[in-house]
């Protein structure tokens, strides 16, 4: 079990990102979905979007109908191969949510990636 949390600015918009991804063998998630599987939560203000390299975060939404998340089981963020990206105005903001996201992680029993 590994986690990544990390922020950056993103050059062309002057929004900043912070990409989330965990790393969870088949038989860890299976045992962190039976155990109670933990909601991972972050910040919404300032927020603008929350995608997946798969499209919104909303399966099955489009982007201008999507509900804005601002939470996610880890069993379900350790299902997206290229992480969570959440997006954010304000540079603190996006700093807050890295450092909420890592503590609530750490709290759930794994271990960030060094």
């Amino acid at each position: 079990m590994a986690f990544s949390v990390t922020h950056s600015p993103d050059p062309s918009t002057g929004d900043y990102v912070v990409t989330a991804k965990v790393v969870l063998s088949l038989p860890e998630t299976n045992a962190l979905f039976l155990s109670g599987d933990t909601i991972i939560s972050w910040p919404e203000d300032s927020l603008i979007e929350v995608t997946s390299s798969e499209g919104p975060a909303t399966p099955g939404e489009s982007q201008q109908s999507a509900l804005t998340r601002t939470g996610m089981f880890v069993s379900e963020l350790a299902r997206l191969a290229q992480g969570l990206n959440i997006r954010y105005r304000q540079p603190a903001a996006a700093q807050r949510a890295a450092q909420l996201m890592r503590l609530q992680l750490l709290k759930a029993g794994i271990a960030e990636e060094i």
